[in-house]
């Protein structure tokens, strides 16, 4: 890999955090949810980005960690199939009207 491309990637994953917040936080707003008081996808996160699935769903574990997101278990819409998505944790405390 050439010096170029390990620093676009460098790149794009020191501001993957920061731009998977945004888009949870926006399609959360949007209402674009899992049922059963689910948050957002990481596969839908991942789309929106233009991201792998392996990249957004490690930045929200990352996110996780340090309290910026609130995993939750909710159902694909489509589905019904049970699985794990993402609430920015300002939105649940009140932070801002959800």
């Amino acid at each position: 890999m050439s010096k170029v491309a390990r620093s676009r990637e460098r790149i794009r994953s020191s501001e993957i955090e920061p731009a998977v917040f945004e888009v949870c936080w926006r399609l959360y707003r949007r209402g674009e949810t899992d049922l059963l008081d689910g948050g957002v996808a990481s596969a839908r996160i991942a789309d929106e980005l233009e991201a792998s699935h392996s990249a957004a769903r490690s930045a929200l574990q990352r996110l996780e960690q340090r309290g910026v997101v609130t995993a939750r278990d909710g159902a694909a819409p489509q589905s019904l199939r049970a699985r794990r998505s993402f609430v920015p944790t300002a939105l649940l405390e009140g932070g801002e009207s959800a």
